[in-house]
Parts: structure tokens; sequence; C-alpha cells
């Protein structure tokens, strides 16, 4: 005579067997291992001939784009960097329709006039012909950010940022 539930306590034994194995009991812990720095990657035009524009994903953060701002005969006239009042430029005339049917979009107003860019060595002054005190955080990050990156920048610059009603915002960095 067979007893009861001797073919489930088999069953059930063995389930447990599994799940001890396969959850690894005895494995310690390790911390994370830290193996060198990011990846880098190349991004297209080169880093002589691009210009970097941020705007804004379809999340609402801050996505930097890449475009041409200079071409090879450009370069082999001997002319430096794109000038920062046309990069500036670029950035308020928003993404083009590429990048808009990627999703991105702008937090800026369109300007009436140009803009002034002064920049030295590690800070850059933007004039707008526009209150500053009108444009929301996001849209002076956009600013700040793309002015950081002027001149081949690595976007560590200190900008400061100047309305045409003289109204200066606190100096600030990307």
């Amino acid at each position: 005579m067979r007893r009861p539930g001797t073919a489930a306590g088999r069953a059930l034994a063995v389930c447990a067997a599994v799940t001890a194995a396969l959850t690894g009991c005895g494995v310690q812990e390790t911390d994370v291992i830290e193996v060198g720095g990011p990846a880098t990657v190349s991004v297209s035009p080169v880093p002589d001939q691009r210009v970097l524009l941020f705007f804004l994903s379809p999340e609402g953060r801050l996505a930097p784009v890449s475009r041409q701002g200079r071409t090879d005969a450009d370069l082999k006239a001997g002319m430096g960097p794109v000038d920062g009042s046309k990069v500036m430029t670029m950035l308020f005339a928003g993404p083009g329709a590429g990048e808009r049917e990627a999703g991105l979009r702008t937090a800026l107003p369109q300007l009436e006039q140009g803009v002034e860019v002064e920049s030295s060595r590690g800070s850059v002054a933007i004039t707008l012909s526009l209150d500053v005190r009108s444009l929301g955080e996001t849209a002076l990050r956009q600013v700040v950010c793309t002015a950081a990156y002027l001149d081949g920048g690595d976007g560590s610059a200190q900008v400061l940022v100047i309305g045409n009603d003289d109204e200066t915002l606190p100096s600030t960095h990307c």
C-alpha cells in the first residue's frame, strides 16, 4: 500500500532544492568595481566644424544637438570657431525639421534682434534683446549650456546672461 502524499512530498523537496540552487545560496555580495571612465564616442561633424546646441527632449530634459558650423573650406581658409552670436542665433531659431521629427523642441522665444556674445578664457557673457526675467528656468538652461560650449569649450565656462532691460542674472555654469 502506498502512503498518501509521498509523490507530492518528493516534488516539493525537488522544487525546494532547485530554488535554493537557482537563488545562489552562499554567494556573497560584492561592491561595484570601477573599470575606468565613461566611453568616448565621436560625434559628427568633427569638433573643429561643429557647434553644440541644447534643445529639449520629449521628456523635457536638455538634449545636446551637434550641427555643422564650419566647412572644410572655412578651416583651410584659417577661419576659427563659429562666431558665438551666430551659434546663439541658431539656438533661438529652434530645432530644424529633422530635429522636430525626433521630438526635440525649445522653450526659447523667437528673437527680434541679434544676440551679443563676449567670451574670454573660462567665461561667456550673453546679451539678449529681451527681458531675461521672462525666460523660464528651462529656457535659461538652454542658453547657458549652449554658451558654455562656445568656441570649442568643454562646458565648464561661467556664463553671464544680460537682458535688454539691463537685468543681469547671476553668473552660472551648465
